[in-house]
């Protein structure tokens, strides 16, 4: 097949994914996360306590003309198809144009890129930057071009904005340059590219500075062990099994032979991509030892891994392989966004999460025009967001960019509402304004879901 067919192909995959992805995303309700980092986008600033800013900066843009769900969720779509390219790109220049088809196929159509287009955290520019910064990072190590150089160290340090294990893609770099290109060590080229990372980063680590390096220490200690816990396998294990699900079962399966084969060691190139994957997986599965890791913050590693995949199975003519895996990638996925028509129900249903605070906050409507109040960040988000107004988060809770926003506000003089994910919040409330009452438990059922209960007091001095 020729390279103007192939592209064709890309091309016509890629906008009709996209078109149906703007309408599921249309369909589907807020994400209470999701809000939380919109209202980051209401309130732009160098980062944010518990991630850097690069979220907020895309919603910003992307929210430009209005505030709809679907146009929130933009971000994704732009970041998921941007990365597809760029891993198109890298596999095109490492090795060859049906490589390169067949890793953007493997990318595209991963049940981590299917949720990925959906819901809009900090994973989404992350996945761009990623692996924008690869295609440049393998062109400035195979041809030695000062600007590529630069251009990598930048979109490495934007990865880093977005999320901080963008970190681990420096980290792999290290190990290639140790393992091949260890002259670099002296070679202004590579201290250009560090500072171009640095620059792209600081506002983070001005941030930082000035909240005493509260973000920092939030992420260090949200991802690691606070040195009481015992070594358990169990962690892993199902971050392992659960890495067969994102990934695919068939592509994470190759995957893992293709670790066990010295080709993919002794090779250069082939290094250069196996290394990210590898050390990506490896870091989060030394980390599973102590305390259970989130599946999306291993999925970064499967940008380089289909394109190790897609090679190996175009220089093997693995056709079958692949229609397979990609059937199989695909139903995963159909069973991840339309959970109901595949019997998953009640506690099983994913979407549990995604229902609930629209029809809270109409609740809430009826109920008051005064203040508002709850006792969680993704709440008072969600509720901020559907209210359109600003709600507060008056209790005890894990410290939150909330902290930030809040400070000065005397709540003690403001009654309103306050809602609670529990109903023993009374003699709380009561520290704070005498005058609380519990009103109701509220509860929100729709078919196929988990009942949503939620405690409502009425609160003054």
């Amino acid at each position: 097949m020729t390279t103007f067919l192939l592209k064709q192909k890309i091309f016509i995959i890629a906008f009709i994914y996209i078109l149906l992805a703007i309408a599921y995303n249309t369909y589907l309700p807020f994400f209470e996360d999701e809000a939380y980092y919109w209202l980051w986008s209401h309130h732009l600033a160098l980062s944010y306590f518990d991630h850097p800013p690069m979220i907020a900066y895309q919603i910003k843009l992307f929210t430009t003309f209005g505030d709809a769900v679907w146009q929130i969720r933009m971000v994704n779509i732009f970041c998921m198809f941007g990365a597809g390219y760029f891993i198109y790109k890298t596999a095109r220049y490492l090795f060859d144009e049906k490589t390169a088809f067949y890793a953007f196929l493997i990318f595209i159509f991963s049940p981590a890129v299917t949720m990925g287009l959906v819901i809009t955290t900090p994973d989404s520019p992350l996945a761009f930057f990623w692996a924008a910064s690869l295609y440049l990072t393998a062109k400035a190590f195979f041809e030695g071009k000062t600007r590529d150089f630069i251009l990598a160290g930048a979109l490495g340090g934007a990865a880093l904005l977005s999320k901080y294990t963008g970190i681990l893609l420096f980290m792999s770099y290290f190990i290639f340059i140790a393992s091949y290109r260890p002259k670099l060590f002296v070679s202004k080229k590579l201290y250009l590219a560090i500072l171009f990372g640095l620059i792209i980063f600081s506002p983070v680590i001005i941030w930082n500075i000035q909240n005493d390096f509260s973000s920092f220490l939030f992420q260090y200690y949200h991802g690691s062990s606070t040195g009481g816990e015992s070594i358990g396998f169990n962690h892993d294990l199902e971050l392992f099994g659960g890495a067969f699900g994102i990934f695919g079962p068939v592509f994470f399966a190759l995957l893992l032979y293709l670790f066990t084969q010295k080709e993919f060691y002794k090779n250069e190139r082939l290094f250069f991509v196996l290394s990210i994957t590898l050390l990506t997986l490896l870091f989060f599965l030394y980390k599973g030892l102590y305390k259970k890791m989130e599946l999306n913050w291993v999925a970064p590693a499967f940008a380089s891994a289909s394109i190790v995949v897609g090679y190996f199975i175009a220089k093997n003519d693995m056709k079958k392989t692949l229609i397979w895996g990609l059937i199989i990638s695909l139903l995963i996925g159909g069973v991840m966004k339309f959970p109901l028509f595949f019997g998953l129900e009640g506690a099983r249903n994913p979407h549990n999460r995604l229902f609930g605070q629209e029809e809270l906050a109409k609740h809430i409507e009826h109920l008051t025009n005064e203040n508002v109040y709850t006792d969680y960040l993704t709440m008072a988000s969600a509720l901020t967001y559907y209210l359109k107004k600003d709600v507060y988060i008056p209790t005890q809770t894990r410290k939150s960019q909330f902290d930030t926003w809040q400070q000065g506000h005397n709540f003690a003089s403001k009654p309103g509402i306050y809602v609670a994910r529990d109903g023993d919040k009374l003699n709380e409330l009561k520290t704070i304004w005498s005058n609380s009452v519990f009103v109701e438990e509220y509860t929100i059922r729709k078919k196929g879901f988990k009942d949503k209960k939620y405690y409502i007091y009425r609160v003054s001095n």
